[in-house]
Parts: structure tokens; sequence; C-alpha cells
């Protein structure tokens, strides 16, 4: 089993895991929580019609800071990808 990757940061920890179609590692549980909560939001984007079929969430500590999905169609900016949205979103938490 691969775990994710692990950076130590001034706040805390925060672990990064990525998920390739056809990519056949294993996540650990703790990571697969995150990676569904990202995949709920993928389909969240969709349902509404703000964008493309993509999530992210944002952890530290074993926790999400913020989860967001693709905003591209409803701000109408080719950068509001979902993992950039994430990370402008944590400046408000």
């Amino acid at each position: 089993m691969e775990e994710a990757n692990v950076l130590d940061v001034k706040d805390g920890t925060v672990s990064v895991a990525s998920a390739f179609s056809g990519h056949q590692q294993a996540v650990l549980d703790r990571d697969h929580k995150f990676l569904s909560r990202a995949v709920e939001e993928a389909y969240k984007g969709v349902e509404c019609g703000d964008g493309g079929p993509f999530g992210a969430v944002v952890v530290c500590n074993d926790e999400v800071v913020v989860s967001c999905h693709n905003m591209v169609l409803k701000h109408m900016d080719p950068t509001a990808h979902a993992e950039v949205t994430a990370i402008r979103e944590t400046r408000f938490q």
C-alpha cells in the first residue's frame, strides 16, 4: 500500500493524494475518505452546472479544511479548476 505524500508545514500536516484512472496502487482508508469527498464535490459541480466533473479537498491534520468543485462555467473563469478554487478558499479559513 502506498501512502499519500505528507508535507509538514508551519501550521500542521498536509496530506496530498491523487488518483489517476487505471492507477493500480492502493490508497489508505484515510486517504480514500478524502478522495471520496472530492468525488462528491465533483458530482455537486456537475449537478448544479458550475463546471466539469472535478472536485478537490484541502486537508490539514487529517481534517477537511475546504471542499470545492470546478467553477469554470459559473464564474466564466478558465482558471477556476477545483484544485485552484479550493486553494483560493483556504484564505477564508
